[in-house]
């Protein structure tokens, strides 16, 4: 089993390779981040927790619509 401090390091790992990634600071934009407590020690280990298991609580979401497949154009008749 995962400890908060490993989730937290991996976590930190993660953010700071997107942040490099993509030239900016990547804290706060994640899904979890909206379970943070920055006055928590490992704040994003317990957001990820706390996200995931609102998610699991929340029935599963239907399928995405899958869109119809082109049908041939009809020819034309002379």
């Amino acid at each position: 089993m995962t400890t908060m401090a490993e989730k937290q390091r991996e976590l930190d790992i993660m953010k700071w390779n997107d942040s490099v990634q993509r030239g900016q600071d990547c804290c706060g934009s994640y899904e979890f981040c909206a379970d943070c407590d920055k006055s928590q020690d490992y704040p994003c280990a317990f957001a990820f927790e706390k996200h995931g298991e609102k998610k699991s609580v929340k029935a599963a979401k239907p399928a995405a619509k899958k869109t119809a497949a082109k049908k041939p154009a009809a020819k034309k008749s002379k």
